[in-house]
């Protein structure tokens, strides 16, 4: 199932920026931190900032960098009508991290250690994954140009 793109053209230019991704993808780290310690300031905050976060930087000068392509590849895929969540290759990797990630938010409220670093570290594995399967296709694409 393809989904509309969800952000507009000036905010996926800003999300290109490494700044945006490296954070945003920190940001799955601080949701876990505020859940287990039900800090529910840094929770609203943490969830705010990641909400604002491809609008929050500027437009990179450069993007010849590993989180530009991989966000680039994340629009181009979007914008050529694939699948973000299926059976093939890349959309697995979200199918699986969605529950996995979301079992993981439950292990950090329920303070579960070993269950929200493993749980933390599985799910940043399939991001970075994801992120790098984007950037290849983003390559890919641009150079059949």
């Amino acid at each position: 199932m393809a989904i509309r793109n969800p952000m507009s053209k000036g905010a996926w230019s800003r999300h290109t920026n490494p700044w945006s991704g490296a954070t945003r993808m920190l940001g799955g780290a601080a949701l876990l931190f505020a859940l287990y310690r039900h800090s529910w300031k840094a929770l609203g905050a943490t969830v705010a900032f990641l909400i604002l976060n491809p609008i929050l930087f500027s437009e990179p000068e450069d993007t010849d960098n590993w989180l530009s392509e991989g966000v680039l590849g994340e629009e181009a895929w979007i914008a050529d009508d694939n699948s973000m969540f299926g059976t093939g290759y890349p959309e697995l990797l979200n199918v699986l991290n969605v529950p996995l990630y979301l079992y993981t938010l439950y292990a950090a409220y329920r303070q579960y250690p070993v269950r929200t670093f493993v749980g933390f570290v599985v799910t940043f594995v399939l991001k970075i994954a994801f992120v790098d399967a984007m950037g290849r296709y983003y390559r890919v694409r641009r150079d059949l140009r």
